[in-house]
């Protein structure tokens, strides 16, 4: 059974003791990875692990902590990153909740890599925390685009609008959480075809994890609780959310 990992950070320093140990063991285990781009040095670590690894592929992006270095000479310098194999564009959007860089940086930063995401005719990986509407606001005035939102965490009302923009939904480690059915109720509500497994490894580790490093073999975990969720085999979750993934990133990873 293959499984597909569409968001993680295997680049990030919570993993330099064993990088190459739990790279090889996703390998062995038939789960790919695509490993998110946060910054410039990342999505660069990104492209190369990607290079390296089959199994593994690669973003280039922006996050919204780091907008505020998003200047034109690195947007020129993320163009080129991203013209060197790299599968989408991010994660790229919007954080209100940590602010770690002014509010109008992050809606500028935004709103270039959606431009450069349709100039390279690629998609984007999204990121949203407190900042729904003008989230929302943003993805209307730019226009249509290929995406997922990662790490999704709205209800019913906010699954509509994300299918209703023709975007994916990342479900992660927070489906299994037990005081969670808000998430629960809008899973169910979604088409499959709309959902992707992720865990944002090394966050948001599902139950059984919580407080300790997550990484991406534990998005096993998230496939059978969406199996569980929509009286589905674990077989068909990943079979499904695979050929989905493989789908809006134009790229399938190799074992």
């Amino acid at each position: 059974m293959k499984l597909l990992d569409t968001h993680a950070h295997l680049d990030f320093p919570q993993y330099d003791d064993d990088r190459p140990a739990l790279v090889e063991a996703l390998r062995e285990s038939s789960v790919g990875v695509i490993n998110v781009g946060a910054d410039l040095p990342s999505s660069a670590a990104s492209l190369e692990l990607a290079r390296r690894h089959t199994h593994v592929l690669a973003t280039c992006g922006v996050h919204p902590h780091e907008a505020r270095k998003l200047d034109g000479a690195a947007l020129e310098r993320l163009e080129g990153l991203l013209s060197c194999g790299a599968v989408a564009v991010g994660e790229c959007g919007l954080d209100f909740y940590r602010d770690r860089s002014p509010r109008p940086r992050q809606i500028e930063a935004f709103r270039a890599q959606l431009r450069l995401a349709r100039k390279l005719d690629l998609p984007v990986v999204l990121h949203q925390r407190e900042a729904w509407d003008t989230f929302l606001a943003v993805l209307r005035e730019e226009g249509p685009v290929q995406g997922v939102v990662h790490a999704f965490s709205g209800g019913l009302a906010e699954a509509g609008e994300v299918v209703a923009l023709g975007l994916h939904l990342g479900i992660g480690g927070p489906i299994t959480y037990p005081k969670n059915n808000r998430l629960r109720e809008a899973v169910r509500a979604v088409p499959l075809s709309r959902l992707l497994l992720e865990t944002d490894a090394p966050y948001l580790p599902p139950q059984p994890f919580r407080g300790r490093r997550n990484d991406p073999l534990k998005v096993r975990l998230v496939a059978h609780e969406l199996a569980e969720l929509l009286s589905l085999s674990v077989e068909e979750i990943a079979d499904r959310t695979w050929t989905s993934a493989c789908a809006l990133f134009e790229h399938a990873p190799s074992f």
